[in-house]
């Protein structure tokens, strides 16, 4: 009787294009161009997630050069790398279709990020109705941090994407646990394990609650049949276990820093778009929904106040503990075995965040939730609208063009540390003499297998001197300080080669403009090389 309730109440809704449903629900906000201006902002959402003028940086670096081998060395480069392989053998193929550019590769997150805008829609609209899928649609096209992934060569626009999925197929599972309804589920579990190591904390937060709904309540058979499909999805992890279990002990994160919990709150301002004054408010509307979702309740159904108490809505209370202990669960692991933490990992709680705060809208009077889906729908562009308009990802570009026009035949290139590597290195002829600090190895690729005891114990004066007997040519030592691990190498080797070579030229300086930023010191050849090649 209940799962017939559930059903039926948007029954009407179904029948109706999306396009009606958009003009009928913008009809009902108090200004007459309501439909035509919701349009315009999920139009405007699309659009920014269309293009970035920013080359490929570190991370992207890696994501194409790793997905360009054969599969056997792919599986050998994700094992060094760190990551689960579903989104770059996707990526193998896509590329293999239409080649290894940076607008081609960014256009498979693109496409992944606009797809997961009607799932989104359809999942708010099982928890809320037609004003919530909406209202949650809009935000999630707005999202600065949303469209920053759907513009990037990484995994983390599918990991929203397979969230959104996700979520509303253990909605639909939960209304009739049917074998046509669990099967995707379980499909999907497997498939965000497969995608980002993050997604175990999702699927753990997601299998202890439906363990809770299991043990109490009228869904008890219902969450019972979800959960072991949930569980069921872990056969497609069983293949990629014991490359698990050695990337766990023998990769993980030494280049980022360790989290606290404060990183809960900078994860929400992280979805808002960071800093600035259009994120600090809508980190705050997001927030302030969120205690709405939970505990306002409209004081006449007529409009008037809200107040806020008991009883906890319990549609909120579930997201939150999706969305949080996703977060808790994360961060917390984090914190007790010293692994380190990037807000992008958060990717696979945004879609259940932001529906959480969706669902405060409905607390609101009409005038006010519309005032604040104009905010929402203001800051939100305004945060991602520099996105089809920034470079300031990498340096590399600069960086490149530097060398390349003082490069000599006879001259090496260095990489100090090893992870600006990538980025700059594709950009150079292909020709060109280029090793990575502290392995002189190749610099396509980061070998982060041992990664901070190996360079615990690099000698950066012993490095030097290899590399000054490597050539009689230039010396290009591309660095920046500052990453972990590396302590006062990279200055270190500049100064051994500054002995044993000369006074080195600065070709560039780290620009503050760019988010990866990387200072060239030339350090001249030998004078017979420089006399054999004049």
């Amino acid at each position: 009787m209940t799962t017939t309730t559930r059903r039926s109440a948007p029954t009407g809704d179904r029948s109706r294009s999306p396009v009606r449903l958009l003009a009928r629900w913008g009809s009902r906000l108090p200004f007459p161009a309501g439909p035509a201006l919701l349009g315009v902002v999920l139009v405007l959402g699309v659009l920014v997630r269309l293009h970035s003028p920013s080359e490929l940086w570190l991370d992207e670096s890696l994501s194409i050069e790793i997905s360009r081998r054969p599969l056997p060395e792919l599986f050998d480069a994700l094992r060094q790398d760190g990551s689960p392989p579903l989104y770059y053998l996707l990526l193998h193929y896509w590329m293999a279709a239409l080649g290894e550019g940076e607008t081609a590769t960014r256009a498979l997150s693109t496409i992944f990020s606009v797809a997961a805008l009607p799932v989104t829609w359809f999942a708010a609209r099982r928890l809320g109705g037609t004003s919530t899928a909406w209202s949650a649609t809009m935000l999630l096209a707005v999202t600065p941090f949303a469209v920053r992934y759907a513009t990037e060569t990484r995994m983390y626009a599918l990991v929203q994407l397979l969230a959104a999925l996700g979520l509303l197929c253990v909605l639909r599972a939960l209304e009739r646990p049917s074998m046509s309804r669990l099967l995707p589920v379980a499909v999907l579990s497997g498939a965000l394990a497969l995608t980002h190591y993050w997604s175990l904390f999702l699927l753990a937060a997601a299998g202890l609650l439906l363990l809770a709904m299991a043990t109490r309540g009228p869904d008890r058979p219902a969450a019972r049949r979800t959960l072991l499909a949930l569980a069921a999805g872990g056969m497609l992890f069983l293949p990629w276990l014991p490359d698990f279990v050695f990337q766990v002990t023998r990769t993980g994160t030494p280049w980022a820093p360790v989290p606290s919990l404060n990183d809960l709150f900078l994860t929400v301002a992280a979805w808002a778009g960071g800093g600035g004054g259009t994120a600090t408010i809508l980190t705050l509307v997001m927030l302030s929904l969120t205690v709405l979702a939970l505990a306002g309740h409209r004081v006449s159904t007529e409009g008037g106040g809200v107040r806020i108490g008991r009883p906890v809505h319990r549609r909120a209370a579930v997201l939150l503990a999706v969305t949080g202990g996703t977060l808790l669960l994360g961060i917390g692991a984090g914190i007790a075995v010293g692994a380190g933490f990037a807000s992008r990992y958060s990717s696979v709680a945004l879609v259940p965040g932001l529906l959480l705060a969706t669902l405060g809208l409905q607390a609101l009077p009409v005038r006010v939730r519309t005032g604040a889906l104009v905010t929402i729908a203001i800051t939100g562009l305004v945060g991602a609208m520099g996105m089809p308009f920034s470079d300031n990802r990498t340096q590399a570009g600069v960086t490149a063009a530097r060398i390349a026009a003082a490069l000599q035949p006879g001259d090496l290139v260095v990489y100090c540390p090893d992870q600006l590597g990538p980025a700059v290195s594709r950009r150079l002829p292909a020709a060109t003499d280029q090793v990575a600090y502290p392995l002189l190895s190749p610099p396509e690729l980061i070998d982060w297998v041992d990664y901070e005891e190996r360079n615990n114990d690099a000698d950066a004066p012993a490095v030097a001197r290899q590399l000054d007997a490597r050539t009689d040519g230039a010396v290009f030592v591309v660095w920046a300080p500052g990453y972990r691990t590396f302590g006062q190498q990279c200055e270190q080797l500049g100064d051994t080669l500054r002995q044993l070579r000369g006074e080195r030229l600065t070709l560039t300086r780290r620009d503050p403009h760019y988010g990866e930023r990387q200072q060239v010191d030339r350090y001249p050849g030998r004078p017979a090389a420089i006399a054999g090649t004049g």
